[in-house]
């Protein structure tokens, strides 16, 4: 009701409208774009299975963008129209609050997964190479990522469960059952650095820093799909701190792993190690600062939304803890901001194509930076792992001999090719 024509008048609210919807219109080109890439111009002898995780991670995002967004710009047209066509679309007398709701979190759930995605696809790209570990269930990664995506489209109205409109045990077992395919990322993750010979440089460590607060996100979120729990907090702080515990921690600790895994590839120069170190304990503890307090703010009724409060509330000390968390949050940025300038121009300089030595996709395989045509030579992909293959044959071959791979085709067992060439036939 807030948006339309009488309680938002004039052009301010047609522009954000039509501002929303060609911004949705350019996330759907992107996504058939993404999709067009994928699916057509992979690189020679790169099978779906074959890809990297982050790359079946962006597909399943394209494919969910195709499926979210339509129904976002729809809704914006049903807008659009009841305040110039005089439709009445919205009506509240026709439940059109409810309407809206509807149509809103239809698109609003599978959003926090298209989100996310690809944040969970670049995590897994980093915990392999700082473990020395192949990543840990590759396929069942790929087949959660799905499972994900095909029942963030079945969950949407958990967001309504005050509203008394919605089946409460089907969407409070779909819920639930999200939880599993996450889950088992989460274990994929755990098994990929277990007996690992880990090391603790920068990425890894905003790595960890993800898992740890994407778990305590995920058990909040265990708890709000519980309908009776649900009634208590919802539209209180207790949801502020989930949805930050899961966006802020997943977008926020896995972009600035991403951002110094691969800044050496991108410029030619590493980052610093020893003010990366200071970013992520700075960031880590501003951000459980600021938003571990709100969980408890949440259950003793803070709502959200409000401007003020009384002293009389008694949400004062842990409103200052939160403050002071998020100046902190805030201060951990400048250690970034002056690592990647310093960096820029006066960073240790990457002779060789893998600075982190145990890189597993196509990108490790050309120089730092790579040139205009992106690699001189291709290496020849045989598994998920191209460029580890391509900087230790000998390994490649250790394995497969250990693991007996293609004996009963009859070729020698140290011919790594031939016994490629074989499986790949059969």
């Amino acid at each position: 009701p807030l948006t339309d024509a009488i309680h938002s008048p004039g052009a301010g609210g047609d522009l954000w409208i039509m501002g929303l919807a060609v911004g949705g219109l350019g996330t759907i080109l992107g996504g058939v774009n993404m999709i067009t890439t994928v699916v057509c111009m992979r690189a020679p002898g790169m099978t779906m299975f074959r890809m990297p995780i982050f790359t079946w991670n962006i597909l399943v995002t394209s494919i969910l963008v195709l499926l979210a967004f339509p129904l976002l710009t729809a809704a914006l047209f049903g807008l659009a129209a009841d305040r110039h066509l005089g439709a009445h679309v919205y009506d509240p007398a026709n439940g059109g609050v409810l309407l809206w709701q509807h149509l809103f979190w239809f698109f609003g759930h599978p959003e926090v997964y298209i989100i996310a995605l690809p944040f969970f696809g670049i995590v897994s790209e980093i915990f392999p190479v700082f473990s020395r570990k192949p990543i840990f269930g590759y396929t069942t990664l790929i087949y959660a990522t799905l499972g994900i995506a095909a029942l963030s489209v079945a969950v949407w109205a958990h967001h309504m469960y005050a509203t008394g409109a919605v089946l409460l045990p089907f969407f409070s077992f779909m819920t639930f059952l999200i939880a599993v395919p996450t889950g088992i990322k989460f274990f994929n993750w755990i098994g990929t650095m277990w007996k690992g010979q880990l090391t603790f440089e920068t990425p890894m460590l905003f790595s960890i820093g993800f898992i740890a607060t994407f778990l305590l996100g995920g058990l909040s979120g265990v708890l709000l799909a519980s309908p009776p729990l649900d009634f208590h907090v919802t539209d209180s702080y207790f949801v502020i701190a989930h949805f930050h515990y899961v966006l802020f921690g997943t977008i926020v600790f896995a972009t600035y792993a991403g951002i110094y895994f691969w800044f050496p590839k991108m410029t030619g120069r590493l980052l610093d190690e020893r003010l990366g170190k200071l970013h992520f304990w700075l960031t880590f503890i501003g951000f459980h600062t600021t938003f571990l307090v709100q969980h408890w703010l949440g259950d003793e009724g803070m709502p959200r939304r409000y401007a003020d409060y009384l002293p009389s509330d008694g949400f004062t000390t842990l409103n200052v803890v939160s403050t002071i968390g998020a100046f902190i949050l805030g201060a951990s940025t400048l250690p970034f901001l002056w690592n990647v300038f310093k960096s820029w121009r006066y960073g240790e300089v990457v002779t060789v194509d893998d600075p982190w030595g145990y890189g597993n996709s196509l990108e490790w395989a050309t120089s730092c930076p790579p040139p205009r045509h992106n690699f001189t030579e291709l290496p020849r992909i045989r598994s998920e792992r191209p460029a580890f293959e391509l900087h230790y044959p000998h390994m490649v071959e250790r394995m497969r001999r250990e693991a007996h791979v293609g004996r009963a085709h009859g070729p020698e067992d140290g011919d790594v090719t031939r016994l490629d060439d074989e499986n790949v036939r059969t």
